[in-house]
Order: C-alpha cells, then structure tokens, then sequence
C-alpha cells in the first residue's frame, strides 16, 4: 500500500515550506528512514525521509515550490501502484478546481438541471503551489497551458515558458487575483533565498505585532573582564576546551536580571501573555547567508562553565547546518552581540512573540575621573535592549538593565 510523504512541521510558527532539493526521481527505490528530498523553512535546511520503503511513484512539487504544512510532498509505494497514487494526487491540496481560474463567461447560462452530473464533469488541473501563485500573479488562464509535470501537472518551469514566450498577455486578469495584488502587493520576501525570505517574514511579522522601543546604556566592565581573566587562570588546566568569553559572563548575567525582573522573560501570542520562570535563552549567531538564533534550554540552571559549553555546541551546530528545529526555538528572551563588528550601540529586533532582546556592543575604551580626582582608562560595555512597549514601559527595561549592571559590576555575584 502506498504511503504519502507531508510537509513536515518543524517549528512552532512554520506554516510553509520549500523543496530545496530531491535525492531521488521517479521510479528509483527507497529504503525507510532515506532522505528523499531537502526542504527549507524558518531559516533551517531539513532532510524528509521515507516513512516506508518501495518506489518513489510520484513527486508533487520542484525545486524551489513552495507548500504548506501537511500538504503532500511525493508518494512511495509498489510500482504496481501508480494508479492508486494517481488517485491520491487528485484529492490532494495540490490540485485546484479550473473554477478557481475560468475566465468571466459573457454567456448567460442557464442553472444546471443536473448540479452533480455538472460537478462530476468538471475536468480538474493538477498544478504546484508555486506554479499556481505565479499564474494568478501575472493572470495567465491556466486551463491554456501543458503541463510537463507527473500526470500533466503544470510547474514552475510551465509558468515561466509561458511567460518567455508572451501569450498570456491578452488573457483577462481573474478578479480574485487583482484583488489579492492590491490588498498585498508584493509577497515578503519575494525573489528572495529560502533562509532570508524566513528572515524577512519573521522580522516584518515581529514589527507589525509589536511596539518597539530600545534603550541604551553603558556599563563599567573592569571588573569583568577582571573576573574572566580569574576565572581562565584557574580552569585553563582541568578544562581546556571551555571558552570563558564575555558574552558568556554577559549571558550568565542575563539569565540572572531576568529571574529578577520576570516580566521581560515573556512573550505575548495571540492575544495571551505568558511570563516564565524558566529562562529559554536564544542566541543569535551569524552565518554567511543569515542568521540563526539556537536556544539553551533553562539557562537558569547552568552553571557559567556549562553555559559556556552549550553556548559553543549550539552555535556551531547552527553554522554547520546541523541545528534541528527543536533547537531553534521556544526562546523566551534572546542576546545578539556585534562587539566583534566594532558597533557600540544598535537596536536589535524583537524575536516575533518575545518581550526583550539584548544587543552587547564592542568594549569602549574611556577616560574616567576617580574619587581622588585622577584621571584613569576605563573599559565600557555598551548595551541596547529592545522591548515591546505593549507589555512592558520604560522603567520596566531599566530595571532590568540596572540588573544587568550590578552583576557585570560585582561579577562574583554569577556564581551565587
């Protein structure tokens, strides 16, 4: 018996996917548990294996189709079951109605005696989700085209055969299609690769859901960096591979203003607000192409040294594509550092459905007036964090920034 492969859901806030890429064509034998094809989506690259073993009967999408969670991918099955998987692709989501796309019928007709013989009648047009975005987009009747597809299915590459050649241009626009147009416009994201169109979408989506503001100030950081150097001296021996850095010390510090002013570790969803007591801590890493922020699972119960341990794994499992989606999401406040980049201050943006982020600029060198009244160099750290006004003010991302100070400042408080 046949089996059909589904978008696969892999994260919370995933709604779509796009195929990336196929292992294996039609016709070549599967073993279960093999990847089949890539997809792409919420800024992650993902393997679909075979559930079962067989053939690969049918594919129901190209490289770079889009479709959504649940919608069906291929089919596997025994190759005597090419007809039942026929069938299968013609209940599918895939498949659309020509009602959906006729052309306005200046003929008045008279009501069909006979409504299911009529529906029965109607002949139905298998078409990619892709595709078929494309032929509403630019108006193109696609009862006109020939599909090159499995079963006649109209593809990407039929689209844009049609459009080379020009002979849609005299077709009349479906009004559905107009209005769509001038409600949306141009999709977000559009044109763009699969990790920068989930990048797009999650930060158009997280500024139109919330009010961002974003707070700047300075912190001493001599006694921090103080600290580390310690604390590198007396673990470089037992413990080589842990990498002490400041942002560790800086996240660890965090973790511990947000135990004290709770209401900035929350997210705000669908009309519920939810504060936690666990810290899911996001941390944003750059890749060549995007970014990526993995999530260390309550950090409130980490010690410095494992933050420091999980910090490493998480990031390089991030730029080595390796990242599943359980691991890169359920943040509940995140960090973002540039300090590398030489930027002091900046204004981060919100993770959709989150309260606060974080921005650490690089350390700035200053002039300070001591008590005594000399002149000394001091070492700054910049901060800026991002709230969403609509579930804390101002004073609330105060507090927690003087938090954030007074364990930066007096950093043995991090192992208490």
């Amino acid at each position: 018996m046949s089996e059909t492969i589904v978008m696969p859901k892999l994260g919370m806030t995933m709604t779509e996917g796009t195929i990336t890429e196929w292992y294996k064509e039609v016709g070549d034998s599967v073993t279960k548990g093999e990847p089949v094809l890539m997809i792409s989506s919420e800024k992650l690259n993902q393997d679909v294996e075979a559930p079962c073993s067989g053939v690969l009967l049918e594919q129901l999408g190209d490289v770079e189709d889009e479709l959504k969670v649940g919608e069906a991918l291929a089919i596997i099955g025994e190759e005597d079951e090419k007809a039942s998987a026929a069938d299968k692709q013609d209940t599918n989501a895939v498949s659309v109605e020509v009602t959906e796309y006729e052309k306005p019928d200046s003929s008045a007709k008279q009501p069909s005696m006979n409504a299911k013989t009529e529906q029965t009648s109607r002949e139905r047009i298998f078409i990619t989700p892709l595709a078929r975005r494309m032929a509403k987009d630019q108006a193109i009747d696609i009862e006109t085209i020939e599909g090159s597809g499995g079963n006649g299915r109209i593809t990407k590459r039929d689209i844009e055969r049609v459009l080379a050649s020009g002979s849609f241009k005299d077709t009349p626009q479906p009004k559905e299609s107009i209005s769509q147009q001038t409600a949306a416009g141009t999709s977000i994201g559009e044109g763009l690769p699969p990790m920068r169109k989930a990048i797009a979408r999650n930060m158009r989506e997280s500024l139109a859901q919330s009010a961002q503001l974003t707070l700047h100030r300075k912190v001493d950081a001599d006694q921090l960096i103080e600290f580390q150097q310690t604390l590198r001296n007396k673990v470089s021996a037992s413990h080589p591979d842990i990498k002490l850095s400041i942002t560790v010390l800086l996240a660890r510090a965090a973790v511990l203003a947000l135990q004290e002013v709770q209401s900035m570790n929350s997210k705000y969803h669908n009309g519920q607000l939810t504060v936690y007591n666990e810290v899911h801590l996001g941390i944003a890493t750059s890749l060549d192409d995007g970014l990526l922020v993995p999530v260390i699972k309550n950090a409130q119960q980490k010690t410095i040294g494992t933050l420091a341990d999980e910090m490493k794994k998480i990031t390089e499992k991030a730029r080595s594509g390796e990242a599943g989606s359980d691991l890169l999401s359920g943040s509940t406040f995140t960090i973002t550092n540039l300090g590398a980049s030489g930027i002091e201050y900046f204004t981060p943006i919100l993770n959709p459905t989150e309260t606060g982020i974080l921005g650490i600029g690089s350390l700035q060198e200053e002039l300070a007036l001591t008590n005594e009244g000399t002149v000394t160099a001091c070492k700054k750290i910049p901060l800026s964090i991002t709230f969403d006004h609509q579930i804390v003010d101002g004073a609330t991302a105060a507090e927690f920034l003087s938090a954030l100070a007074k364990y930066i400042e007096s950093p043995y408080l991090l192992v208490l």
